[in-house]
């Protein structure tokens, strides 16, 4: 009974115990594989027009792709709204939208592209190739269409979308209106307007900009002034590229300055390009024509001049809503034009929506030898603005 009894109990104890203890045997001591997050797309999700991004952090962001130029990815969240992200920080891309990328070879590049940690995959590709522009002029384009190819992460300058019923993404808009309004013993009116409209491309970027002052005191007009400047560039690589054409217009009769207009070209290069600090400078020849408001006897009312153009822009992010620009303008021309004339623009903007800005800008003019008015009298040499506004932008 007892050897009987001692077989039961060992046979009780060797079943459920060592299954037990063989099936734990089986389970790995790593795990190998875990579920994706809930926020994370599915591979085999329709993306149905969104684009998906992923950051080196691990985290997933939709929405659509804006453009991508100096390093930085603008991209419209579904949820957050407009964000500027550090190309360095884009992990991947999921996207069924053609896009046209520009690479630091010159080359131009469209088709469906997927991008996994540091390679870009592009399907249906048709590759574009432009030889370097000299004065403006542009030598044949030659196209070629490929099944699919490849290209480093780093070796992309610009990427914008080519979808047809979007084409105001590549545009972008900012502009402010300041004004005011004083009566009883001094009336005073004074509006000032600033505005810039750019285009960016994969590998181009035009720009448009506008600044105007007009003021009038107990019914004299004490100031108006009209700054015009345009210029269109054509990036090289991520740090070298040409100013095709800077062009730029100019009217203040205080001054003495009815109309002046200059024409130029040169070299850009970008001295810093952070995620929250950028600089840039240009530097070329260009030609300046000046129309007088009003000489002295035996004076030329008209004055054409050579002369030598240097421009250089600061942007620095203060903090997440407050950003510093900055632009630095020297055009040096013959004494008759003015000798050096400098245009120095310094704001600071404050964003309180995502379309709303508070704007302050501190504007300093100057002409080095101004021309004498027909009464003798020579302007003064330095003008001042300290400007108040409310910016939109999109």
């Amino acid at each position: 009974m007892c050897a009987w009894g001692a077989l039961m109990v060992l046979a009780w104890g060797s079943g459920p115990a060592s299954a037990q203890v063989a099936q734990s045997e089986q389970i790995p001591s790593t795990v190998t594989e875990e579920a994706l997050p809930a926020w994370a797309p599915n591979p085999n999700i329709n993306l149905n027009g969104f684009d998906w991004i992923e950051l080196n952090s691990g985290e997933w962001l939709k929405g659509e792709i804006k453009y991508m130029s100096d390093d930085e990815l603008s991209f419209d969240s579904d949820i957050l709204g407009d964000l500027i992200i550090d190309w360095s920080d884009v992990k991947q891309i999921k996207t069924d939208r053609t896009l046209s990328i520009r690479t630091d070879s010159r080359q131009t590049i469209k088709g469906k592209i997927m991008m996994a940690d540091g390679e870009v995959h592009v399907s249906d590709a048709e590759v574009e190739m432009v030889t370097f522009p000299t004065f403006g002029l542009v030598s044949k384009e030659t196209t070629a269409k490929v099944g699919s190819m490849e290209v480093k992460q780093g070796n992309v300058v610009g990427m914008v979308p080519q979808d047809k019923d979007r084409v105001l993404e590549n545009w972008s808009i900012n502009a402010s209106i300041g004004a005011n309004f004083q009566s009883g013993n001094t009336d005073e009116t004074a509006f000032s307007v600033d505005g810039t409209v750019e285009r960016r491309t994969a590998g181009s970027r035009l720009n448009f900009n506008f600044l105007g002052n007009y003021a009038k005191d107990n019914g004299v007009l004490n100031k108006e002034n009209i700054r015009v400047t345009s210029f269109y560039d054509y990036f090289v690589d991520n740090e070298l590229f040409v100013r095709i054409v800077n062009g730029e217009y100019f009217h203040d009769p205080f001054q003495n300055i009815a109309h002046r207009v200059t024409i130029g070209t040169g070299v850009g290069y970008q001295l810093y390009d952070e995620p929250d600090f950028e600089w840039d400078v240009v530097a070329g020849p260009a030609y300046q024509i000046t129309w007088f408001d009003t000489v002295t006897t035996g004076s030329n009312a008209m004055v054409q001049t050579p002369a030598f153009l240097l421009v250089t822009n600061l942007s620095y992010d203060i903090t997440s809503d407050l950003t510093y620009t900055g632009l630095y303008q020297f055009v040096l021309t013959g004494r008759n034009s003015g000798l050096l004339t400098t245009h120095f623009v310094n704001s600071l903007e404050y964003e309180l929506t995502d379309i709303f800005d508070l704007k302050m800008s501190f504007i300093w003019d100057r002409v080095q030898d101004p021309t004498a008015m027909s009464d003798g009298t020579v302007p003064q040499q330095d003008d001042f603005y300290l400007i108040f506004g409310l910016g939109v932008s999109y």
